[in-house]
């Protein structure tokens, strides 16, 4: 598979962010000032639903795309390639990894969407919009 991994700024095993095409760009930064999330996965095959809660990340699944969003009292500490812990200068998006070659753009941008609107969204409201409107509550339905 040719899965392409994006940092901030690139190291031995990632390209570095600002040396991709526009659409990893556009992910990157919609991501990183809509989503709040640090790392976002695209994958080429299997398909995720579902909210998860780690030790250090809050996880959404929508699709083939994962977002990766750090928990506001993580219980362990969290360490890129920089060796600084996250809480201190790493917040902000750190890796985007991605399946360029069956990446379905429309697929990928309506997750990301879903999983915006999950997340910002109260209970009460998402409720109000499946009666009314028949959008999904969650990220299972």
């Amino acid at each position: 598979m040719s899965k392409t991994t994006y940092s901030r700024n690139g190291s031995k095993t990632t390209q570095a962010i600002k040396t991709a095409s526009p659409v990893p760009q556009w992910l990157w930064d919609f991501s990183h000032k809509q989503l709040n999330a640090n790392i976002v996965r695209i994958r080429a095959i299997e398909d995720r639903f579902g909210y998860e809660q780690g030790e250090t990340f809050d996880s959404f699944h929508y699709g083939k795309v994962s977002v990766y969003r750090q928990r506001s009292n993580p219980q362990r500490a969290l360490y890129f390639s920089r060796k600084i812990p996250l809480t201190k200068q790493n917040k902000g998006m750190q890796i985007l990894e991605m399946n360029r070659v069956k990446m379905n753009v429309d697929n990928t941008l309506s997750s990301l969407q879903h999983i915006k609107y999950v997340t910002e969204t109260g209970y009460l409201k998402r409720l109000f919009n499946r009666i009314v409107f028949g959008v999904p509550m969650t990220l299972n339905s």
